[in-house]
Protein backbone atom coordinates (compact mmCIF):
# COMPACT_ATOMS: atom_id res chain seq x y z
CA UNK A 1 0.00 0.00 0.00
CA UNK A 2 2.83 2.45 -1.19
CA UNK A 3 1.51 5.92 -2.63
CA UNK A 4 4.63 6.23 -4.19
CA UNK A 5 3.82 2.97 -6.37
CA UNK A 6 0.37 4.21 -6.45
CA UNK A 7 -1.17 6.19 -9.71
CA UNK A 8 -3.18 8.90 -9.29
CA UNK A 9 -6.32 6.88 -10.26
CA UNK A 10 -5.20 4.39 -8.43
CA UNK A 11 -5.28 6.69 -5.48
CA UNK A 12 -8.82 8.11 -6.37
CA UNK A 13 -10.66 4.72 -6.36
CA UNK A 14 -8.80 4.35 -2.68
CA UNK A 15 -10.06 7.69 -2.03
CA UNK A 16 -13.60 6.67 -2.26
CA UNK A 17 -14.29 4.08 0.59
CA UNK A 18 -11.09 5.17 2.56
CA UNK A 19 -9.20 8.34 3.55
CA UNK A 20 -6.68 7.68 5.81
CA UNK A 21 -2.71 8.24 5.28
CA UNK A 22 0.28 6.78 6.93
CA UNK A 23 3.16 8.98 6.88
CA UNK A 24 6.97 7.76 8.18
CA UNK A 25 9.15 10.74 9.91
CA UNK A 26 12.98 10.04 10.69
CA UNK A 27 16.09 11.96 10.02
CA UNK A 28 19.79 11.62 8.49
CA UNK A 29 21.73 11.57 11.33
CA UNK A 30 24.90 9.58 13.00
CA UNK A 31 23.78 6.81 15.92
CA UNK A 32 27.17 6.72 17.11
CA UNK A 33 30.12 4.85 15.98
CA UNK A 34 28.64 1.32 14.86
CA UNK A 35 24.56 2.97 14.15
CA UNK A 36 23.37 4.00 10.44
CA UNK A 37 23.35 7.38 9.39
CA UNK A 38 19.50 6.30 8.39
CA UNK A 39 18.97 4.81 11.31
CA UNK A 40 15.79 6.87 12.01
CA UNK A 41 13.93 7.02 9.03
CA UNK A 42 14.75 3.74 7.87
CA UNK A 43 12.94 1.86 11.02
CA UNK A 44 10.08 4.90 10.48
CA UNK A 45 9.43 3.86 7.16
CA UNK A 46 9.76 -0.21 7.44
CA UNK A 47 7.23 -0.06 9.97
CA UNK A 48 4.93 1.75 8.71
CA UNK A 49 5.06 0.24 5.16
CA UNK A 50 4.12 -3.21 6.98
CA UNK A 51 1.43 -1.98 9.34
CA UNK A 52 -0.10 -0.10 6.15
CA UNK A 53 -0.10 -3.56 4.03
CA UNK A 54 -1.85 -5.02 7.03
CA UNK A 55 -4.42 -2.19 7.38
CA UNK A 56 -5.04 -1.82 3.61
CA UNK A 57 -3.56 1.79 4.16
CA UNK A 58 -1.72 3.89 1.93
CA UNK A 59 1.64 5.12 3.53
CA UNK A 60 3.72 7.68 1.86
CA UNK A 61 7.08 8.57 1.18
CA UNK A 62 9.45 8.54 4.24
CA UNK A 63 10.58 12.58 5.03
CA UNK A 64 13.96 11.08 5.57
CA UNK A 65 15.07 14.55 7.03
CA UNK A 66 14.91 15.84 10.47
CA UNK A 67 15.48 18.16 13.43
CA UNK A 68 18.62 17.27 14.02
CA UNK A 69 20.98 20.37 14.76
CA UNK A 70 22.56 18.94 18.05
CA UNK A 71 24.12 16.04 15.95
CA UNK A 72 25.91 18.13 13.46
CA UNK A 73 29.07 17.95 15.29
CA UNK A 74 29.10 14.46 14.03
CA UNK A 75 30.10 14.05 9.94
CA UNK A 76 27.29 12.80 7.86
CA UNK A 77 24.36 14.55 9.85
CA UNK A 78 22.17 17.09 8.20
CA UNK A 79 19.34 18.77 9.68
CA UNK A 80 16.11 21.23 8.75
CA UNK A 81 15.11 24.30 10.99
CA UNK A 82 12.33 23.37 13.58
CA UNK A 83 10.39 26.05 12.00
CA UNK A 84 10.95 24.92 8.45
CA UNK A 85 10.45 21.68 9.08
CA UNK A 86 7.04 22.49 10.82
CA UNK A 87 6.29 24.34 7.88
CA UNK A 88 7.14 21.43 5.62
CA UNK A 89 5.06 19.26 7.65
CA UNK A 90 2.03 21.31 7.52
CA UNK A 91 2.40 21.93 3.23
CA UNK A 92 2.37 18.50 3.15
CA UNK A 93 -0.96 17.98 5.19
CA UNK A 94 -2.55 20.37 3.65
CA UNK A 95 -2.08 18.96 -0.14
CA UNK A 96 -2.96 15.12 1.42
CA UNK A 97 -5.98 17.52 3.00
CA UNK A 98 -7.32 18.43 -0.69
CA UNK A 99 -7.24 15.41 -1.85
CA UNK A 100 -9.30 13.86 0.51
CA UNK A 101 -7.10 12.90 3.10
CA UNK A 102 -8.50 12.87 6.44
CA UNK A 103 -6.52 10.79 9.11
CA UNK A 104 -3.10 11.21 9.20
CA UNK A 105 -1.05 8.57 11.05
CA UNK A 106 2.73 9.82 11.66
CA UNK A 107 5.17 7.23 12.28
CA UNK A 108 8.14 8.81 13.64
CA UNK A 109 11.41 7.44 14.12
CA UNK A 110 13.29 10.41 15.92
CA UNK A 111 12.47 11.97 18.89
CA UNK A 112 13.96 15.31 17.67
CA UNK A 113 10.75 15.82 15.29
CA UNK A 114 8.10 15.79 17.80
CA UNK A 115 7.87 19.68 18.91
CA UNK A 116 7.51 20.51 15.24
CA UNK A 117 4.91 17.70 14.60
CA UNK A 118 2.56 18.59 17.36
CA UNK A 119 3.19 22.54 16.29
CA UNK A 120 2.27 21.45 12.71
CA UNK A 121 -0.67 20.11 13.88
CA UNK A 122 -2.13 22.59 15.38
CA UNK A 123 -1.55 25.39 13.04
CA UNK A 124 -3.69 23.02 10.24
CA UNK A 125 -6.71 22.75 12.85
CA UNK A 126 -5.70 27.00 13.89
CA UNK A 127 -6.57 27.22 10.07
CA UNK A 128 -10.02 25.51 10.32
CA UNK A 129 -8.56 22.09 8.47
CA UNK A 130 -12.28 20.50 10.05
CA UNK A 131 -12.78 16.87 10.25
CA UNK A 132 -8.76 15.64 9.84
CA UNK A 133 -7.65 14.00 12.73
CA UNK A 134 -3.83 13.09 13.73
CA UNK A 135 -2.11 11.53 15.52
CA UNK A 136 1.91 11.06 16.42
CA UNK A 137 3.02 7.78 16.96
CA UNK A 138 6.59 7.44 18.13
CA UNK A 139 7.26 3.53 17.10
CA UNK A 140 10.07 2.72 19.83
CA UNK A 141 7.41 4.13 22.23
CA UNK A 142 4.88 1.78 21.71
CA UNK A 143 4.14 -0.46 24.44
CA UNK A 144 4.83 -3.45 23.07
CA UNK A 145 8.64 -2.57 22.00
CA UNK A 146 8.90 -1.33 25.10
CA UNK A 147 8.40 -4.51 26.86
CA UNK A 148 10.56 -6.63 24.24
CA UNK A 149 13.54 -3.94 24.70
CA UNK A 150 13.57 -4.08 28.40
CA UNK A 151 13.30 -8.00 27.82
CA UNK A 152 16.18 -7.98 25.13
CA UNK A 153 18.69 -4.89 26.81
CA UNK A 154 17.27 -3.84 29.93
CA UNK A 155 18.73 -0.74 31.51
CA UNK A 156 21.29 -0.75 28.83
CA UNK A 157 18.34 0.83 26.52
CA UNK A 158 19.08 4.37 26.70
CA UNK A 159 17.84 6.77 24.37
CA UNK A 160 20.20 6.93 21.33
CA UNK A 161 21.68 4.78 19.15
CA UNK A 162 19.67 2.09 21.38
CA UNK A 163 20.56 -1.25 20.53
CA UNK A 164 16.47 -1.86 19.72
CA UNK A 165 16.28 0.54 17.19
CA UNK A 166 20.28 -0.49 15.81
CA UNK A 167 18.91 -3.85 16.07
CA UNK A 168 15.96 -3.05 13.47
CA UNK A 169 17.98 -1.43 10.85
CA UNK A 170 20.76 -4.09 11.13
CA UNK A 171 18.24 -6.55 10.27
CA UNK A 172 17.07 -4.31 7.08
CA UNK A 173 20.42 -3.99 6.03
CA UNK A 174 22.10 -7.26 6.03
CA UNK A 175 23.95 -6.83 9.26
CA UNK A 176 24.20 -8.70 12.08
CA UNK A 177 26.63 -7.08 14.89
CA UNK A 178 29.19 -4.60 15.25
CA UNK A 179 31.78 -4.12 18.26
CA UNK A 180 31.54 -0.88 20.33
CA UNK A 181 33.47 0.04 23.29
CA UNK A 182 31.15 2.25 26.01
CA UNK A 183 32.82 5.41 27.13
CA UNK A 184 31.98 7.89 30.09
CA UNK A 185 28.96 10.30 29.87
CA UNK A 186 27.36 12.98 32.00
CA UNK A 187 24.68 11.44 34.30
CA UNK A 188 22.30 14.20 32.27
CA UNK A 189 22.21 17.01 30.56
CA UNK A 190 20.23 20.35 29.68
CA UNK A 191 18.36 19.92 26.49
CA UNK A 192 18.04 21.42 23.81
CA UNK A 193 22.15 20.66 23.10
CA UNK A 194 23.91 22.65 20.81
CA UNK A 195 25.71 20.71 18.22
CA UNK A 196 28.95 21.70 20.06
CA UNK A 197 27.68 20.49 23.39
CA UNK A 198 26.59 17.23 22.58
CA UNK A 199 29.28 16.96 20.78
CA UNK A 200 31.71 17.69 24.06
CA UNK A 201 28.79 15.47 26.38
CA UNK A 202 28.70 11.99 24.19
CA UNK A 203 31.95 12.09 22.29
CA UNK A 204 30.73 9.12 20.47
CA UNK A 205 27.38 10.21 19.33
CA UNK A 206 25.34 7.69 21.58
CA UNK A 207 23.35 8.89 24.89
CA UNK A 208 23.17 6.12 27.79
CA UNK A 209 22.57 3.26 25.70
CA UNK A 210 25.00 0.22 24.80
CA UNK A 211 24.32 -0.69 20.73
CA UNK A 212 27.20 -3.70 21.64
CA UNK A 213 24.27 -5.31 22.73
CA UNK A 214 22.29 -4.91 18.86
CA UNK A 215 21.70 -7.87 16.93
CA UNK A 216 20.38 -7.76 12.91
CA UNK A 217 19.15 -11.38 14.81
CA UNK A 218 16.86 -9.43 17.13
CA UNK A 219 15.70 -7.18 14.12
CA UNK A 220 11.83 -9.25 13.13
CA UNK A 221 10.86 -9.11 16.41
CA UNK A 222 11.35 -5.61 17.01
CA UNK A 223 9.56 -4.84 14.02
CA UNK A 224 6.85 -7.34 14.10
CA UNK A 225 6.10 -5.83 17.98
CA UNK A 226 6.24 -2.05 16.25
CA UNK A 227 4.30 -3.17 13.56
CA UNK A 228 1.85 -5.10 16.00
CA UNK A 229 1.57 -1.78 18.28
CA UNK A 230 0.55 0.29 15.06
CA UNK A 231 -2.32 -1.98 14.01
CA UNK A 232 -3.65 -1.80 17.67
CA UNK A 233 -3.35 1.99 17.74
CA UNK A 234 -4.70 2.82 13.97
CA UNK A 235 -7.04 -0.14 14.36
CA UNK A 236 -8.72 1.70 17.40
CA UNK A 237 -7.96 4.91 16.89
CA UNK A 238 -11.46 6.97 16.62
CA UNK A 239 -12.81 9.06 13.50
CA UNK A 240 -14.16 12.48 13.85
CA UNK A 241 -17.09 13.06 12.36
Amino acid sequence: MRLAAATWPEVSEYLKTKNSLIVPIGSTEQHGPTGLIGTDYLSADAVAREAGERLKILVSPPLSYGVSSHHMGFPGSATIRPSVYQAVLADLFRGFYGHGFRRFYVVNGHGGNEASVRAAFQELKHEGHSGATFQLLDWWKLPEVSKLANELYGNEEGSHATPTELSLTFHLENIERREYQPVPEPPSSAWPLTSDEMRRSFVTGTMRSNPALARGSHGPRILEAAVQGLVTVIGNSPVLE
